[in-house]
């Protein structure tokens, strides 16, 4: 076992202590399980059950700046498992955690949520200086029923959701790197409707019912903390630090996922949306609920398109794909399949869609919007099984490789399919040119024998070329290949970012000052070059502190690897 891979589960087997410990002093009693199916390394499907409620949670924690909705009533113990895993996720005390704390209330105004100005800098000497609330600066968030927060509370919290940012008077405050946890009582008295824009920016939710018989009696029979608090140092340990949080927000995004993922994916996102009647985004009066699918031939039991009254955001397939990576790498897989997507997918869109009243409201369902998404996943997936064949045909197409027949059996599905019919068919009708079959059988060919500065030349001059057929799949494809064949991956101390930022500026001078604001704080950047892109995650700014850098691109990747292969401060990580 190589060192990195050491670390690595190191690193999981800690993530694996903090879901037993929660268990093992019953620090979180409750019995609902989260039953995961997967692939194993010989595409043998296997079966694992894991306390439902925790192990979300926990993978909020693990994907990168992430948030989650918490919905159940009062003393279901949703703000309290919050407080200690974040404890255990970053070693802040608890006292720490419970000063970050935002308790939703109609009257919480933006001082009390953001900052406040410095008043004896502001009259003395004119100017303002921000001193900011503890609940922005921290890095483990908590917003406890977020449901009393005003509409105009919200907006503050979506700014910082949706772009990293708080702005106070004219000070604004980037929030690089963040976990994010609130909870819900949709029975409170008092509480503001939560805008759509608002629920999409929380990647995953999860319901919290209230704890069975058994459960009670496991609580009854544990530690009163009421009248002893928690230990700290056994009950409730620190296991890992922010530093190794970003070092797994590095591993997690590091998993693959495969074709057949991210075709189940986009088909997911896609049998929320289609209609065959109308575009049920710009539509706010005629839906399924409303009459709209009477008549239509696709108003059936096994069609989900009649059954939901909104669409998805292209933000749902991200957040698919990241809490799907988290799964996977909590579970020691190296790559996405469908059954992890689907595993997750409940939780990922069950706070943000609308189905129609009379389909989730009707038995075994009963308005649980989480159980009708299992039901409706489980007719995607099927569907999915069903349209395999048509994306195979695609790929056929996509690589240059036409054939006629193939194009009659999409025609025949489509009749009864609305990806086929509105995405599959109309694009391969796009591409069966000539000109598009040649073009893409030489990437084909030239990603075969690893030329690199050839399928660079061909990128160059699709940037240039507007007009050309089905351009950015091209240019994508061309990205991907170069990716695969230059990617490489380093790992060094903080101690050395002067030594390591220079040895790269001396040969790409015009890289520098990204390059050096990159390294000047915890975060992950990007810096580009048309023929080299370098990703950097830096997990912290003390000495020992780990920096990923990952490099990849075209003839400019070759030449900077050949230099980090040579430098005496990084390793390279296999």
């Amino acid at each position: 076992m190589s060192e990195k891979t050491s670390e690595e589960t190191e690193l999981r087997n800690k993530v694996w202590k903090i879901i037993n410990l929660i268990q093992a002093n019953q620090l979180f009693v409750h019995s609902k399980s989260l039953e995961i199916q997967f692939l194993d390394e010989n595409e043998k499907l296997q079966k694992r059950s894991l306390p439902e409620i925790i192990t979300l949670c926990i993978l909020n924690a693990v994907v990168p700046n992430s948030a989650i909705l918490l919905k159940g009533g009062h003393g279901g113990g949703k703000t309290t498992l919050i407080k200690l895993l974040g404890r255990m996720f970053t070693s802040k005390s608890l006292d720490n955690i419970e000063k970050t704390i935002v308790r939703g209330h109609p009257q919480l105004t933006e001082e009390k949520i953001v900052g406040t100005l410095k008043l004896g800098k502001l009259m003395k000497e004119g100017k303002e200086v921000v001193v900011w609330k503890n609940f922005t600066k921290s890095f483990w968030k908590i917003i406890d029923e977020v449901n009393r927060l005003t509409p105009y509370a919200q907006d503050i919290l979506l700014s910082l959701l949706a772009e990293g940012t708080v702005k106070f008077y004219d000070s604004i405050l980037t929030i690089n790197k963040f976990s994010l946890f609130a909870t819900i009582n949709p029975q409170d008295v008092g509480t503001f409707e939560l805008s759509k824009p608002f629920l999409d920016r929380f990647g995953i939710s999860i319901p919290i019912s209230m704890p069975s018989s058994q459960d009670l009696q496991l609580i009854l029979a544990g530690k009163d903390e009421k009248y002893s608090g928690y230990d700290e140092l056994i009950q409730v340990p620190g296991i890992l630090v922010i530093e190794e949080l970003m070092e797994i927000w590095y591993l997690v995004n590091r998993i693959k996922i495969d074709q057949e993922a991210n075709n189940y994916i986009h088909a997911i996102i896609r049998e929320f949306t289609l209609c065959n009647r109308i575009d049920k985004g710009n539509a706010e009066e005629l839906k399924p609920s409303t009459g709209l699918c009477s008549g239509c031939h696709f108003n059936t039991t096994q069609n989900v398109c009649n059954k939901i009254d909104s669409i998805l955001s292209v933000r749902v397939a991200k957040d698919l794909l990241r809490y799907s990576k988290a799964l996977a790498w909590l579970l020691g897989l190296n790559k996405i399949d469908i059954n992890i997507v689907n595993t997750i997918a409940p939780y990922v869109i069950a706070h943000r869609i609308e189905y129609t009243p009379r389909e989730v409201e009707k038995a075994p369902y009963w308005g649980d919007a989480y159980e009708f998404s299992k039901e409706i996943l489980s007719l995607i997936k099927t569907r999915f099984i069903k349209r395999q064949n048509c994306y195979e045909i695609v790929q056929h197409y996509r690589n240059g490789l036409q054939k006629k027949e193939e194009m009659t059996e999409l025609k025949n599905f489509k009749k009864n399919d609305l990806i086929v019919k509105f995405d599959l068919y109309p694009f391969v009708q796009k591409i069966k040119s000539k000109q598009y079959k040649e073009l893409a059988q030489k990437i084909l060919e030239a990603s075969k024998k690893g030329q690199i500065s050839q399928l660079a030349d061909i990128r160059n001059q699709l940037l240039v070329d507007l007009e050309f057929p089905n351009r950015a799949d091209l240019i994508n494809w061309c990205n991907r290949e170069l990716y695969r064949q230059t990617v490489t991956d380093y790992v060094f101390n903080y101690y050395y970012w002067k030594e390591v930022w220079a040895d790269i500026a001396s040969e790409f001078p015009g890289l520098d000052e990204p390059l050096k604001q990159a390294f000047s704080q915890r975060q992950t950047k990007q810096v580009r070059m048309e023929d080299l892109l370098i990703e950097i995650n830096v997990t912290g700014t003390k000495d020992d502190s780990f920096v990923n850098i990952q490099i990849s691109g075209g003839a400019d990747a070759l030449r900077l690897k050949e230099i980090l292969d040579n430098s005496e401060y990084l390793k390279k990580d296999k």
